[in-house]
């Protein structure tokens, strides 16, 4: 009897022990508000109030969202000549952005972001979008133009 009483005891507060570090009940404590630190004069602003920063910490607020892009255009498909307005769709990134079209048709490819771009023959043409960021990131993306007759 003495032995059952024991472990049941011993069984009861390791579930007290186990629930309390699980929100499960035991004691609740208060979260301690956090306290402003002030860095002694002459101090870079890097090393105050938590001692990171510097370099890195510049670098981890100016990355930002990762580049993003989607080609779009407002009609994919016509007859010759056929003239279609491009738009590049992006997110995230580090301006200034660069953007590169290429039609698909052998002419000059353009560094606009929203061209407008005329195709002379029938065909079915592949527009692609490079879009390049000031932090080295970049992404891609194309389009499909049919060009009838």
């Amino acid at each position: 009897m003495i032995r059952t009483v024991w472990c049941s005891a011993t069984i009861a507060a390791l579930l007290c022990t186990g629930l309390a570090g699980c929100g499960g009940g035991g004691q609740q404590s208060t979260p301690t508000p956090p306290t402003a630190t002030t860095a002694p004069a002459g101090t870079p602003p890097s090393t105050a109030a938590g001692g990171g920063g510097g370099a890195e910490g510049a670098k981890d607020d100016d990355e930002g969202a990762p580049l993003l892009a989607w080609a779009d255009l407002d009609s994919d498909e016509g007859k010759a000549p056929f003239t279609v307005q491009f738009k590049a769709d992006v997110e995230g990134g580090k301006p200034p952005l660069k953007y590169t079209w290429k039609f698909g048709d052998g002419t000059p490819d353009s560094d606009e972001a929203n061209p407008k771009h005329t195709y002379d023959k029938p065909g079915k043409y592949r527009a692609d979008l490079s879009v390049a960021d000031a932090g080295g990131d970049s992404d891609s993306d194309y389009v499909e133009v049919d060009v009838q007759q």
